[in-house]
């Protein structure tokens, strides 16, 4: 089935709840299934402003979840600061300057270590 050309489908129910993506084409599952639960958690927190036509954007990366705990934590970090975001290669994409509330909702939240 990875090879097939799906034209027309009945059923609703074959779709990832995380990604969106058809369950056989997701990997939602596999990437929580490879990241360890007792692996030091040292989040990277840096304002970058780079190709984005001088617009800032939180970036946060490094962060040692799966696919499904990471998409957590972006809709967490969205609903709490009011404002809008992406994941991005792994990484967690805010927008505007928000790298002091960031730390202190991951410090909250328990993913960041109090040694950052």
């Amino acid at each position: 089935m990875p090879n097939s050309k799906l034209v027309y489908t009945t059923s609703g129910g074959n779709q990832c709840s995380i990604c969106g993506k058809f369950l056989y084409k997701c990997k939602c599952q596999d990437e929580t299934k490879q990241t360890a639960h007792n692996t030091p958690r040292n989040p990277q927190i840096q304002l970058q402003k780079k190709g984005r036509a001088g617009k800032e954007v939180t970036v946060i990366s490094h962060v040692g979840l799966g696919g499904a705990e990471l998409h957590g934590l972006l809709q967490l970090l969205k609903k709490r600061l009011g404002t809008g975001g992406t994941l991005k290669n792994r990484s967690i994409e805010i927008q505007g300057n928000r790298v002091s509330e960031v730390r202190e909702i991951l410090a909250s939240n328990g993913t960041l270590n109090s040694q950052s």
